[in-house]
């Protein structure tokens, strides 16, 4: 090819002389390479969309196809071009730098690209691997988990992208190590709290909903936060306590895996009752509770001979998820027992004392 009489910067003039130098063999070999990245785009894409499935009850492997689909059909065209811009020479050096510098930059592209659609397959694999009853019960669970895994699987596909374009990492990291000292001194107590967060994750202590008893609190858990529980009162009243103390003192779950909480009623029985009587109370006290609560699975015992009455204690469990409905249920099952008893002739011992006047 011949130059052009035209008139262009002087800065220009190796770039547009090497590009008008190129034999015209080069430039149709050059082109039909792009051609042939762009079939192979359009037919990746295609059948990667038809076999593929993005549903994860299909097999994994189908979910990969659907997934990796455009990255991998983005390579191909780029590994195309690539070869397309290797057959044209002549250009000046800084050319080949540019465009190395083109090359590194479109394959950090693509790595983000797989590594932000492939965490999610990766992090319900490890989830169905690993912890399947855990990740079922516990949805919090399963969303801290998947953000932590997201999270890990994209720093490594950050660190891979730097280090692909020649920045040192030993360097960073240390910077970052010293940074992360300097904070942890400085928030110990956050940090306490977070570790204390993990902790009841990993162990199960109680999940959000439940109601549990705590030193003198007695409440249901609204929020597990990284920093604090938020526990709502059986009277309303939101209190907020720290993760490290959950983790220190002893907490009393009373709601179990099926989301109903205990209930609990007493009451005394003269001591006038014989073992017949009383064990035909605690039948006619239960079968009043089931007949109120269905599914509640009563359970009554004696439990202490108190100044002037047999004491029993019944203990069910129901649906109430906050205050008002735990008054709710209370106030029922209280009355179901007093219906009950009243219907079978028990009556309640009053407090009574004797006292003997000194002769």
């Amino acid at each position: 090819m011949t130059a052009l009489p035209i008139a262009y910067p002087a800065a220009w003039r190796p770039w547009i002389e090497a590009f008008l130098a190129v034999p015209t063999f080069q430039w149709k070999f050059g082109a039909s390479l792009l051609g042939l990245g762009i079939f192979f785009w359009c037919v990746l894409i295609s059948l990667g969309g038809k076999i593929g499935q993005s549903d994860p009850s299909y097999p994994a492997w189908r979910q990969w196809i659907h997934t990796l689909r455009w990255p991998i059909a983005n390579l191909s065209f780029i590994l195309c071009l690539w070869t397309g811009f290797q057959s044209i020479s002549g250009f000046p050096p800084a050319f080949f730098e540019l465009k190395s510098l083109g090359l590194h930059i479109a394959l950090a592209c693509v790595a983000a690209g797989a590594a932000i659609r492939s965490a999610n397959i990766l992090t319900l694999f490890f989830q169905r691997r690993f912890f399947p009853e855990k990740f079922a019960e516990d949805a919090e669970i399963a969303l801290i988990t998947t953000r932590l895994l997201r999270g890990l699987i994209l720093l490594i596909a950050a660190l891979v992208i730097l280090d692909n374009f020649g920045i040192k990492l030993l360097g960073l990291l240390a910077a970052l190590g010293f940074v992360g000292g300097a904070l942890a001194l400085a928030s110990q107590s956050t940090i306490a709290n977070v570790f204390g967060y993990f902790e009841i994750l990993a162990d199960g202590i109680f999940r959000t909903g439940d109601r549990i008893t705590f030193q003198d609190y007695d409440g249901f858990v609204r929020v597990r936060g990284l920093r604090s529980i938020r526990l709502e009162s059986l009277s309303g009243g939101i209190l907020t306590i720290p993760n490290k103390q959950f983790v220190e003192q002893q907490v009393r779950r009373l709601t179990d895996d099926q989301g109903r909480s205990l209930l609990t009623v007493d009451l005394g029985l003269l001591y006038s009752y014989d073992k017949p009587r009383l064990e035909e109370a605690l039948q006619i006290i239960c079968a009043a509770l089931s007949a109120q609560f269905p599914q509640s699975e009563p359970i009554g015992r004696f439990y202490e001979f108190g100044e002037s009455a047999q004491k029993f204690r019944f203990t069910l469990r129901t649906n109430y998820r906050d205050g008002l409905e735990f008054v709710r249920d209370t106030t029922a099952a209280h009355l179901a027992v007093r219906q009950a008893c009243d219907r079978a002739k028990l009556s309640f011992a009053f407090p009574t004392r004797t006292i003997s006047p000194n002769p």
